[in-house]
């Protein structure tokens, strides 16, 4: 018998699971007598306090922990079959069902496997902890001290307690050095032990590797050279030759501006297709895959309770899904707000990143993502209500989609536009844009600008294309490129994430001053190799790719002048005449852009509307042309700040600071007594 046991042990290449050359030879190991004819699977002698455990559960050490942990049978069938369910296991299950949490189940296996429950010091070091960026959290850790003491710390699984304590009786040596810790305490010395690495990567994302590909250099040396001559040859022209230069430039940016127009007339006639069954998947039978979650909060206290509501109630088993709510080290107080809010919730966790430059989006977001083990991974903002089961719908038409799917943009809604005309406006913008023309743009094979939250993305392609770039204010619509760019498709769901528009002119100034800017920034930094981009995508996508940037660059200026040229043409008109053809065919390409930009506009937003929010948005049309003046003031400041702060990222507050009521009950700030 000890040369059949010797030979098992030889087998075990993984500690902490049994090869199947052991479980295929149950006879030839005794088994432990409990007394009144139990017996228990336990195949060695184990400690006194280990048997003790064994007896009292009279079935094993699984058992036993459970019955230490005054679990009931509906508990643990409920827990069992939730992991058959789930692709799971018996302690995730009872984590996630809020039965025990983590660290009492490791405690208790701890006592039954006779090792100590402890967690890895800060100053102990994971030893190959660079490999297990690439597999899932390994079960056997081990780390070195400053003075080269090593231990071992185990996250076993409740079924597997029996062979692990018959490994552990084994090797003594091991037992010796042996720990029993959680798997947060497992991520966090990892995520400690990385924190540099990440932070440098974080802050320099594609500028490291890809400067080409990055803001980090808003105009490379040609842009700028290019940029002053043709500045210097239009002052030329307007100085030597005024009347020829305007007869010639008024028309030329009259079609331009037409152009960027048709784009969304033709998304606006366009039938919508039927929306996709939101719960479809190829396999019905398949476990649920990790879903990873991020949001990064910054001056955002008021608002995290909400999130974390929300966000608990998304449909997605809580034992496959992690969230990550990534905060500034400097900002104690929504570090504060979200560790009360997430207590309890086993699929949160708090990610501190350290307060450095440039203070983005991105960078968070890159510094988080090496963190993330999902397949998929999406993306939400402090204010978002995602709908329950948008995360169901991705997941299906991941598994139904192309091959080279790798993003799906869900529909943002906002949901206080009836509260005033500036968050009205906003809310019949972000119709038209989420549910007409990014559908129709995808829907035709166009380059699709992702909005900046509720993008559902597959998470290594994610990483493939190098994240975020950390100095892009808008690092949404250049990922959307940069995917297209490399042959991914981008597509749109149906389920909504529900959102708050800014409802005083401050707050909705500087973040039009920042959506701009990062728009610029985007063009530039694509049209850097314009020759390379065109074969990249094509000529056809190029052209949509110029009017979709472009077009939004331009109109943010070119509403209001358009509009004025066709007055004052229209008055001329009225006291002396059309003087010739040309006259007349500029005035009717004023008047169309003029006129067809507000109709395209009704057009795109009213089709998307339900019927509750045509009763309360519709009076706000008579308002565009105003709003469109605040939009080009906006411009004209974001062209100011591409010069002098080209990477300042203007902060959105989406508490109370951003209401137009200052008594909002839904985003006070509740105090909490006592806990700081």
């Amino acid at each position: 018998m000890r040369r059949e046991l010797e030979r098992v042990a030889r087998l075990r290449d993984d500690p902490l699971q049994l090869p199947s050359a052991y479980a295929a030879k149950p006879a030839v190991f005794p088994t432990l007598s409990l007394g009144d004819g139990a017996r228990s699977p336990i195949r060695f002698p184990l400690s006194p306090k280990t048997v003790a455990t064994a007896r009292r559960s009279r079935q094993g050490l699984c058992e036993g922990v459970l019955a230490a942990l005054g679990l009931d049978t509906v508990t643990i069938r409920a827990a069992r079959s939730a992991a058959k369910r789930n692709g799971t296991d018996l302690l995730a299950e009872i984590v996630a069902g809020g039965a025990a949490d983590a660290q009492t189940v490791a405690a208790a296996m701890a006592e039954a496997l006779d090792v100590p429950f402890d967690g890895i010091a800060p100053g102990n070091r994971i030893i190959g902890a660079e490999r297990c960026k690439t597999v899932a959290l390994p079960r056997l850790v081990k780390t070195c001290d400053d003075e080269l003491r090593t231990k071992l710390f185990l996250l076993p699984k409740l079924e597997g307690l029996d062979r692990t304590a018959d490994f552990l009786w084994r090797r003594p040596e091991v037992k010796d050095r042996a720990r029993v810790t959680t798997e947060a305490d497992v991520k966090s010395a990892m995520a400690r032990q990385s924190e540099r690495q990440r932070l440098d990567a974080a802050v320099l994302s594609l500028a490291a590797e890809q400067p080409r590909q990055s803001a980090r250099t808003v105009l490379e040396a040609g842009q700028a050279i290019g940029l002053m001559l043709a500045f210097g040859l239009l002052l030329l022209a307007l100085f030597s030759a005024p009347g020829a230069t305007v007869a010639i430039l008024h028309p030329l940016a009259g079609v331009l501006f037409a152009a960027c127009l048709t784009i969304r007339l033709a998304a606006a006639i366009s039938r919508q297709p039927p929306p996709a069954d939101a719960y479809a998947s190829s396999r019905s039978d398949e476990p649920p895959p990790l879903y990873s979650v991020l949001v990064a909060l910054y001056h955002e206290a008021a608002m995290v309770d909400r999130l974390v509501r929300a966000l608990s109630k998304l449909d997605w088993p809580v034992s496959r899904i992690e969230i990550k709510l990534i905060c500034e080290g400097d900002d104690a107080a929504t570090i504060r707000a979200v560790e009360r809010a997430i207590a309890g919730h086993p699929q949160f966790e708090v990610v501190v990143i350290p307060a450095c430059e440039p203070r983005t989006k991105p960078k968070a977001l890159n510094y988080a993502l090496p963190l993330t083990a999902g397949e998929f991974l999406v993306l939400y903002d402090a204010e978002d209500e995602p709908d329950p089961g948008q995360l169901r719908e991705a997941f299906g038409r991941f598994r139904q989609g192309p091959a080279n799917l790798v993003c799906l943009q869900a529909p943002l809604v906002v949901r206080n536009g009836a509260n005033n005309w500036l968050a009205g406006i906003f809310a019949l913008e972000y119709a038209a844009l989420f549910r007409r023309l990014l559908p129709w743009l995808s829907g035709h094979g166009f380059p699709v600008p992702l909005g900046g939250t509720s993008n559902h993305f597959v998470r290594s392609r994610l990483i493939e294309i190098g994240g975020w770039d950390s100095h892009n204010v808008t690092e949404d619509a250049d990922l959307g490129m940069r995917f297209y760019r490399a042959g991914y498709r981008v597509e749109t769901l149906s389920s909504p994430t529900m959102e708050d528009a800014p409802e005083r002119w401050a707050v909705w100034h500087r973040q039009r001053t920042r959506w701009t800017k990062g728009w610029a920034q985007t063009w530039l930094v694509h049209m850097r190799q314009p020759g390379i981009l065109r074969r990249q995508i094509g000529l056809r996508n190029f052209l949509v790719f110029q009017l979709l940037f472009v077009g939004m660059l331009a109109s943010a200026l070119a509403h209001p002048v358009f509009l004025a040229l066709a007055i004052l043409l229209l008055a001329s008109f009225a006291t002396n005449g059309i003087s010739s053809a040309y006259q007349g065919l500029v005035f009717a390409l004023d008047l169309f852009n003029a006129v067809g930009g507000y109709a395209a506009f009704i057009a795109l937003s009213i089709g998307a509307l339900d019927a509750r929010e045509r009763g309360v948005l519709v009076k706000y049309y008579p308002l565009l042309y105003l709003y469109w003046l605040l939009i080009a003031v906006a411009a004209l400041r974001a062209l100011g700040q591409l010069v002098s702060a080209p990477h300042q990222w203007e902060k959105t507050p989406h508490d109370i600071r951003s209401r137009a009521d200052p008594g909002d009950a839904r985003y006070r700030l509740e105090p909490h007594f006592g806990e700081d």
